[in-house]
């Protein structure tokens, strides 16, 4: 049904105008999605007049199965709001353009949606898209230098765990499992550093990303992590992905060991696994240019990194930790960009949230979350 409402019957709060200030683009739908308000900045980025988008709906504007549109549903649905970075619109009138989005209810009435647009400049979509790539190239120098002198001790622990399983019992043998299965993962990654080469290619195989994420965080809560409060969020429709499992491990481990160091006793860790609605494309790789739309969120209630500290963290040696190398999120780059995929992070005092968005394997298992008797 359509609604033709000025702005005054929009309810828009006294200082309305501030909105109309704002430099990015402001819509207000109504509940049935029609425009009811634009203001001035939307105009020009929209090449269009507020009279000429009354009377026509945001699906009817927008590709129906658009992000935007998909972002809109799902907002009517949580009455919560929600953002997505890095989205190409296609409109009319309008080339393909890449924005950041967050879509509200309209806090003076829960039945409108608000929405702003944040144009990203080509400059900033590169500069989060391909930052931890240069991280990624500088760790393959330093990685060579470090597999030798892993191997002899490593050698040591595995010894003296098969020695211990031999005294254990029955019960307690789970964990001497654990610390020989996770010495021969790294001899193995040690193996694979000192051949290194720029187009070997990965090991790859059919992954669930919920079992390497389980085994990370049994891996986690059974030593440096047994202080936080783990929660898990996952997805069980996901698709597999076509991955070298070893180095997920390696990826999720530092990632969770980063977070175990900046919490305290009782802070959470919260892994949540999900389809991205956008799906953003990595920068060629071995594979060829990705879609990325398997997102992992780890997200710790920590203290947070340093805001001078923030565009340098996947950078080798960069540390703010008393006695730390530096090397850990360096190597997390690193496997991220072996894999053709994209990495973020965000934090302040509180909060520290990575975003991981990776491939998803179209020839493998149809959906990660199913059981061998596709259950």
């Amino acid at each position: 049904m359509q609604t033709n409402i000025i702005n005054s019957q929009v309810n828009l709060p006294a200082g309305y105008a501030v909105l109309d200030a704002l430099p990015y683009p402001i819509i207000i739908l109504d509940n049935d999605n029609y425009f009811v308000w634009l203001n001035h900045a939307g105009e020009t980025f929209f090449n269009s007049s507020l009279a000429i988008f009354k009377g026509s709906s945001a699906e009817e504007y927008f590709n129906s199965d658009s992000v935007l549109i998909k972002m809109i549903s799902r907002v009517r649905q949580t009455a919560s709001s929600l953002s997505e970075h890095s989205v190409s619109l296609s409109l009319p009138r309008l080339k393909d353009t890449i924005v950041n989005i967050q879509v509200g209810p309209f806090y003076s009435n829960d039945e409108f949606i608000v929405i702003s647009l944040q144009k990203n400049t080509l400059e900033q979509v590169a500069k989060s898209r391909t930052h931890f790539k240069g991280a990624a190239l500088s760790m393959s120098k330093v990685t060579a230098l470090l597999a030798h002198e892993i191997r002899n001790p490593l050698a040591g622990i595995k010894g003296a765990a098969q020695l211990l399983e031999l005294e254990l019992g029955q019960e307690n043998q789970e964990l001497s499992n654990l610390i020989v299965t996770e010495t021969d993962r790294i001899i193995k990654l040690l193996e694979r550093i000192e051949k290194l080469s720029a187009d070997k290619p990965l090991h790859l195989e059919h992954i669930n990303i919920h079992e390497v994420l389980d085994h990370c965080l049994m891996v986690s809560g059974s030593s440096f992590g047994r202080h936080l409060i783990i929660q898990r969020d996952f997805d069980p429709s996901l698709p597999a992905i076509s991955a070298d499992r070893d180095l997920l491990i390696q990826l999720f481990l530092n990632l969770f060991k980063n977070a175990s160091e900046a919490t305290k006793q009782n802070d959470s860790l919260l892994v949540k696994t999900s389809y991205a609605l956008s799906t953003p494309h990595s920068a060629s790789n071995q594979y060829g240019l990705n879609q990325l739309p398997l997102q992992i969120d780890i997200i710790d209630t920590g203290s947070g990194i340093s805001p001078e500290l923030q565009g340098y963290v996947f950078e080798p040696f960069i540390s703010n930790k008393l006695n730390g190398s530096g090397l850990g999120l360096a190597l997390v780059a690193s496997v991220v960009s072996e894999h053709g995929g994209a990495i973020e992070v965000s934090s302040a005092a509180g909060e520290t949230h990575f975003k991981i968005n990776l491939p998803i394997d179209i020839s493998g298992p149809a959906f990660a979350g199913k059981n061998k008797d596709g259950l």
